[in-house]
């Protein structure tokens, strides 16, 4: 272990802080101006993104390249049931995808790096990321300058999770699956119950499509998985009334474009099938989309040695990937990245997973983080 293991008292401060402070999706005003004092007293030159975000550069040689750490720094509209002593202080939000120990992790390296420069193999960027959890945040953060003066060579994007004890995951390839939001728009015809004849029951049609959704996701074959999911459906208006209009909100995720696409094809050949069986007209409505993430292979190939050498047993090189949508994809449309995932459970198989009122994390975790970054930019193999 470097110098970093001196700093486990101010990285559990630093996540004790945040994760009592969570802000929701461009609403980070305090999250903001706290990043943005801590980096003033470190003197790392910072800028604020307008409202949120914080975008900061600690510039050592203009002739070394530029590698980019990304935090995400917003929180989820959950009523956190952790018990925990430093549990959210605001009624209905909380950090409950592990981004308050992220946004830790990236200030206590900024810390470590303003303190020892002399280490460093790299200028660094850290980006501290608003609306991650809408998809909002990296196009923000890019046409504030995330990515220029100086240009950014590569960029580093890391997630906590619980499922296993201590454990670091890096993905060969495609590492996040494309995500585009879905709205189905369903159209009947309202009349009396007592003359169901005379109406079209748009309920009734949305129950069917929900049903071949399922079928898609059980039966269609595709190169990669993916999977067609809705979660929420509102039909109506009074139980005497056959219901005019209906509407699905879900989502499609799946880890190449080719499979996005063909998915999405058959789901509009299931709405045709259903506007014939049924009467009732179906519009979809396509929202945010969010691409694929592919790892670079010379960053996973450095990023596997280092992490095999901090975490011996601990470590995995993934051939899995997740069916998760990261808008750092967005990043990676003009530099090469990776991301890395931390494993950090108390015990196994008994952790509530993201996005749970009672996700927590072995705090371990965020030390072993932190050593990979402070080791990943002091290589002089990345420069």
């Amino acid at each position: 272990m470097s110098v970093c293991k001196a700093y486990e008292k101010e990285l559990l401060r630093l996540r004790h802080w945040l994760h009592q402070h969570p802000e929701l999706s461009m609403e980070e005003r305090l999250t903001t101006q706290f990043i943005y004092d801590y980096l003033n007293a470190l003197e790392i030159p910072c800028y604020k993104t307008g409202d949120t975000g914080v975008i900061a550069t600690l510039m050592l040689n203009p002739a070394y390249k530029t590698i980019a750490i990304r935090s995400e720094i917003d929180g989820l509209p959950i009523q956190e049931a952790t018990g925990l002593p430093f549990s959210s202080l605001y009624p209905g939000k909380m950090h409950a995808c592990g981004h308050d120990a992220i946004t830790a992790v990236t200030l206590c390296l900024a810390k470590v790096l303003a303190e020892h420069k002399e280490v460093l193999a790299c200028n660094v960027r850290f980006l501290f990321e608003p609306g991650e959890e809408t998809g909002q945040g990296a196009k923000h953060l890019i046409a504030h300058g995330a990515l220029e003066n100086p240009k950014v060579d590569a960029i580093l994007v890391f997630h906590f999770g619980n499922q296993e004890i201590r454990h670091m995951e890096i993905q060969k390839s495609i590492t996040t699956a494309a995500v585009g939001g879905i709205t189905l728009h369903v159209t009947g015809k309202s009349s009396h119950w007592f003359q169901p004849q005379d109406g079209i029951d748009a309920l009734y049609a949305a129950s069917r499509l929900a049903v071949e959704i399922h079928r898609i996701n059980d039966t269609l074959k595709t190169q990669h998985p993916f999977v067609l999911g809705f979660g929420t459906m509102e039909a109506g208006t009074a139980g005497n009334i056959v219901a005019d209009t209906a509407q699905l909100y879900g989502s499609l995720r799946a880890f190449t474009m080719e499979d996005f696409h063909y998915v999405w094809n058959q789901l509009e050949q299931v709405m045709r099938q259903v506007e014939q069986e049924t009467g009732a007209s179906i519009c979809l409505e396509p929202g945010r989309m969010i691409p694929p993430m592919i790892n670079d292979a010379s960053l996973v190939k450095q990023g596997s040695r280092i992490g095999k050498e901090l975490m011996q047993d601990h470590f995995s090189l993934g051939e899995e990937p997740f069916l998760v949508g990261d808008n750092a994809a967005f990043y990676l449309e003009y530099v090469p990245g990776m991301r890395t995932v931390f494993l950090g459970g108390k015990k196994q198989g008994s952790n509530e997973p993201v996005h749970n009122p009672a996700f927590n994390l072995d705090e371990q975790i965020l030390l072993d983080a932190l050593e990979f970054f402070y080791q990943m930019v002091t290589d002089k193999s990345l420069c």
